[in-house]
């Protein structure tokens, strides 16, 4: 039994030694590789003999290397080529939607379910994400994105063409990874469409699961992550059901809905044929949706697809001149959209607002607002007022007032701060003094005369202390007193046991207090101990535990 703790010590001592030692040649062998890199990338004429040789010596080391490399090259080129976006010619498209139309009349009776994408929407100024103007590759880049309002776009050429193309009855159904309802309001039913991402004029209540359509985005009030990312802020208007509203849309790492997703499943494998649009295939489970169709499977986009290689048919092209020209081959006029048909597009249009697609790429704020509106509201703002010059919009149309028309008290500071800053380019600072009386501050922050320190508040301004100032108090002064026996309070003590305590008092002899007396030993140099005796203060130590259970 006492054998075993010896033995367990050299184990991990072993143990110790060899992890340093593997530790040791990984860093030799990484630094080894680093030099080797670094010889093989110099161009053969410029390199010196001591590298040349080093190159002889570790010829394994260096063909091993090189395969790596040409490897790593080759998987860059085939992200670059799948990342990269074509476009086929007029022709090629013409014949491609030929024969997808020949394959839709004789072997799918005419009938066909649509997979949608994040690209039938781009026309619509809403980014996707994996495109050349997409926002993943925008941040990868470190470059920002102009995402408009979801109120202020509208259905494009392919969400009207899906629309003809349902009413004739050749779209049956259709699935789609957006979230933006734009299928909706082109006028196609709810109950032809299957989001499996949710939709953000949709609300579900938490607890009678009752769904709300609104007119309106229910994700722009609320936080976009945390426990509560999904509470919309307003309760379910069922009567005895409190509930919280939660938005419908599913977020990374999050289950789809069932009801939804099944439907989904339902609808592809009774197809005869599926026409993908606008996805690029590679978020599971909408991925294999498309394969499930009983005969063929058409792709359009203008990137890779996970089902290139499964896919009947690939087209590299946009998805409004696929749709419309479907259209065209059946003989189907494609309706205009009008805003006065769904209650989202009217309401843009009372509030005297224009569309995404009506605006340029470059006339958009960060907030998602055409500039053409920020231009009409600081009219708005200033009217009746001397001109201002440049003012900041990010104050106009910040998040603390949400868009609307600045207050009167909000105007007149900014007038009065470009006042202030013409005249101090002008030079006349001194010419308008306000001669203002100052109010009494009751914070606990430093004042400026006050001399002593104390904790500013978040954003406090705090004059430091000079240098010529007089010391706060004189650390030499400070004696400690000392602790003296609790003693009864008067007011507990009696009369009579204040004369037995001053008579015992005085009764004690006064006893003289020894002084100590210091005596000089020479100090001796204390050795540290022995491996030997911290080996026997372990076992020692180990025993004890081992008697104390």
């Amino acid at each position: 039994e006492r054998g075993r703790p010896l033995a367990t010590a050299s184990n991990r001592t072993q143990k110790k030694r060899d992890h340093v030692s593997a530790l040791q040649k990984r860093d030799l062998r990484e630094k080894l590789e680093r030099e080797i890199k670094n010889v093989i990338a110099k161009p053969s004429n410029e390199r010196t003999k001591e590298e040349s040789k080093l190159l002889d010596a570790h010829e394994e080391k260096v063909s091993s290397l090189l395969k790596q490399m040409e490897k790593s090259l080759h998987r860059k080129r085939l992200l670059e080529e799948k990342a990269e976006e074509k476009e086929d010619s007029r022709q090629e498209i013409d014949d491609a939607v030929a024969v997808v139309m020949k394959l839709l009349r004789e072997d799918a009776g005419l009938q066909f379910v649509l997979h949608t994408g994040a690209g039938i929407s781009t026309s619509a100024k809403i980014p996707d994400f994996r495109g050349k103007n997409g926002v993943w590759t925008k941040q990868r880049k470190g470059e920002s994105v102009s995402m408009p309002k979801f109120e202020n776009t509208k259905p494009t050429k392919a969400h009207m063409a899906c629309k003809a193309l349902y009413d004739a009855k050749v779209l049956t159904k259709i699935v789609t990874q957006n979230v933006d309802g734009l299928h909706q309001r082109a006028g196609i039913p709810e109950d032809a469409i299957a989001e499996l991402h949710g939709s953000v004029y949709k609300e579900r209540c938490s607890s009678c699961e009752r769904i709300y359509m609104r007119d309106f985005d229910v994700t722009s009030t609320k936080p976009s992550h945390g426990k509560n990312r999904h509470r919309t802020g307003r309760t379910c208007e069922v009567d005895g059901c409190d509930g919280y509203l939660k938005d419908t849309i599913v977020q990374f790492g999050e289950s789809l809905d069932e009801e939804t997703l099944e439907k989904a499943r339902e609808w592809s494998q009774e197809a005869k044929m599926s026409v993908v649009v606008g996805s690029s295939l590679r978020v599971p489970p909408a991925s294999t949706l498309p394969r499930m169709a009983k005969k063929h499977c058409v792709v359009v986009n203008l990137q890779w697809t996970s089902q290139d290689a499964k896919a009947t048919l690939k087209l590299h092209a946009k998805a409004d001149d696929i749709l419309v020209k479907m259209c065209k081959h059946l003989g189907l006029k494609i309706p205009e959209y009008d805003p006065s048909t769904e209650s989202v597009g009217r309401k843009v249009k009372e509030r005297g607002e224009i569309f995404a697609c009506e605006v340029k790429e470059n006339d958009w704020n960060e907030k998602g607002m055409a500039m053409r509106d920020i231009d009409e509201k600081l009219k708005e703002a200033t009217t009746g007022m001397d001109a201002i010059g440049k003012t900041n919009a990010r104050i106009l149309f910040g998040e603390a007032d949400g868009g609307k028309k600045l207050s009167k008290t909000a105007r007149e500071a900014l007038i009065r701060d470009e006042k202030r800053l013409k005249e101090e380019r002008e030079g006349k600072v001194n010419a308008t003094k306000t001669t203002t009386r100052k109010r009494k501050s009751k914070s606990l922050t430093m004042k400026p005369r006050s001399k002593m320190p104390c904790f500013p508040r978040p954003g406090s301004k705090q004059t430091p202390l000079t240098n010529t100032s007089p010391p706060l108090f004189d650390a030499s002064k400070i004696v400690k007193k000392k602790r003296t026996p609790l003693k009864k309070r008067r007011s507990m003590v009696t009369k009579k046991e204040e004369e037995k305590m001053d008579k015992e008092e005085r009764m004690k002899p006064k006893v003289a207090t020894a002084v100590p007396i210091v005596v000089k030993t020479e100090q001796v140099a204390v050795l540290p101990p022995s491996d030997e005796d911290i080996a026997r203060m372990l076992f020692a130590e180990i025993n004890g535990m081992r008697r104390r259970r």
